[in-house]
This record gives C-alpha cells, sequence and structure tokens, in this order.
C-alpha cells in the first residue's frame, strides 16, 4: 500500500469543521487547480520536445537539437517540482553531471540521465491520470462550494419549466439532463440545498486534500532524486563510530613520565 506524502502544509485534520475553516482544503485547491492550467501546457511541450528529440537522435548533425530538447523537459520538470511550495517544500532534484566537456558529454548526460526519463513519465504518461484525478476532485469539493451559496443566486438562473415555460431558478437533474430532477425555484429550497452541500462539504474536504496527497506523491516517486544505495554506508562512515571516544594521547593530569612509568 502506498503511503501518501501529506505535505508541509496540508496537516491532517479529525474535526470536519477545523478541516474546512482550515487553510487546508484552500491549498489544496489550488494545487490541484494550478495543474489544470499548467499540467496541459507542460504535457503539450514536454511530449513536442520529446518527440523532436526523437527526431534529432537520428541525425549526428542535430545532437545539441538532441540536447536542447532534454533542456526543455528538464525546465518543465523544474516548474512541477515548483509548485509543490504551495502544499510542501520544492521537490528536490540532482541530474547528472557531464563526464566529458562539449556536445558528446552534454548528450551522454542528459539523454542518458535516468532522472530525465522519470520526468518524461510524470510529465507525459502520468498527465492523464493526474489531470482526471484532479478534475473529479475538483468538480465534486466546487459544486458543493456553489450547492453552499445557492441561496445568494439561484433567483438570477433563467431555465425552462417543465411545461415548456421560462421560470427562476437552477435544475438539479431535470429538463435537458434526461432524468427527473428537482427545480430550485424558492427560498426554502435553496436554504435546504444549501445545508446538504455544507454537510457534504464537511468531508468532501477531506476529498481534495487526499487528491492533492496523492498527486504530490506521484510528484516526488519520480521527481526527486533517487534513493542512494549506499547512503547507509556513507552516513556510517562519516559518523563518529565507538573508536572516536578512545584518547590518542596520555590521559589528561599525567605527565609523559607517569604515564611510562613502572
Amino acid at each position: 500500500m502506498i503511503a501518501l506524502r501529506p505535505g508541509r502544509k496540508l496537516p491532517r485534520g479529525r474535526d470536519p469543521l477545523r478541516m474546512l475553516l482550515s487553510s487546508t482544503p484552500w491549498r489544496a485547491t489550488g494545487y490541484l487547480a494550478g495543474y489544470l492550467v499548467a499540467g496541459p501546457v507542460l504535457f503539450a511541450v514536454a511530449a513536442l520536445a520529446v518527440a523532436l528529440g526523437l527526431v534529432f537522435m537520428q541525425l549526428t548533425v542535430t545532437v545539441a537539437l538532441t540536447v536542447g530538447s532534454a533542456w526543455v523537459v528538464r525546465c518543465c520538470a523544474q516548474v512541477e517540482r515548483g509548485r509543490a511550495v504551495l502544499v510542501d517544500e520544492p521537490i528536490p532534484y540532482a541530474y547528472r553531471e557531464p563526464g566529458k566537456p562539449g556536445l558528446v558529454g552534454q548528450f551522454k548526460a542528459r539523454c542518458g540521465d535516468p532522472v530525465t526519463f522519470r520526468d518524461i513519465a510524470c510529465l507525459v504518461l502520468l498527465f492523464p491520470f493526474l489531470l482526471v484525478l484532479d478534475l473529479l476532485a475538483l468538480a465534486v469539493w466546487l459544486g458543493l462550494l456553489a450547492g453552499v451559496t445557492l441561496p445568494l443566486w439561484f433567483w438570477s438562473i433563467d431555465s425552462p419549466k417543465s411545461d415548456g415555460g421560462r421560470g427562476t431558478g437552477p435544475w438539479l437533474g431535470g429538463p435537458g439532463h434526461g432524468a427527473p430532477g428537482v427545480r430550485i425555484d424558492n427560498w426554502p429550497a435553496a436554504l435546504i440545498t444549501a445545508a446538504l452541500c455544507l454537510a457534504l462539504l464537511l468531508y468532501a474536504a477531506y476529498l481534495v486534500v487526499a487528491a492533492a496527497r496523492l498527486h504530490l506523491t506521484v510528484a516526488h516517486t519520480l521527481l526527486r532524486p533517487p534513493p542512494d544505495p549506499l547512503a547507509r554506508a556513507k552516513r556510517i562512515l562519516t559518523e563518529p563510530g565507538p573508536l572516536a571516544l578512545v584518547s590518542h594521547g596520555p590521559l589528561p593530569g599525567l605527565t609523559l613520565s607517569e604515564g611510562h612509568s613502572s
């Protein structure tokens, strides 16, 4: 089971009312809504860069353009990493440094770096999944928000009546949707609908926050540096061990002659 990354600015709230009144669901809303704008742009730019890079890779004279395509993908990934600041700290990154100077070294470092392929997976391959996830969560959340504010604007909606005429108030289902529905055309109906939407909104806050956590988890899994298999060994070598407690000189309070006297 995947543990969702909670995010530094997405604390878990046990009280639904406190959760709704906190900044947590609104930060999650901004994070998800931002992807609806930035996600398609990043997908289009990254997908075009990958396609052009595959074409340029077939020709030796276009090595510089292939390197440029990888650089464009990296820039798009940096935008997605920076967006995480809305709900967490920016996602860290680490790319392979060129082993040799010149275009050949740049080509091997950028096009052969596994991090570049992880960037492509996040920006291009998983774009449909992340877009649908954010759209569904925001549709439920924003739809219930609109229902809560229904008494403020239901009277301004001009909608058809069931008898073919025109009247005031929106339909929930009803004409034009192929299913029976309810028409909100008076204050009592609008207030009852708003109360029901508010009760559901208390728990929809958990839905939008969970969607933001899942999106953040996917971004962290693919865009952050992969774990170093030698990290534990390096930490052991750098940390002080038991031998560091042994003094390399004579004990305090003893002279050199006293320390060697029999």
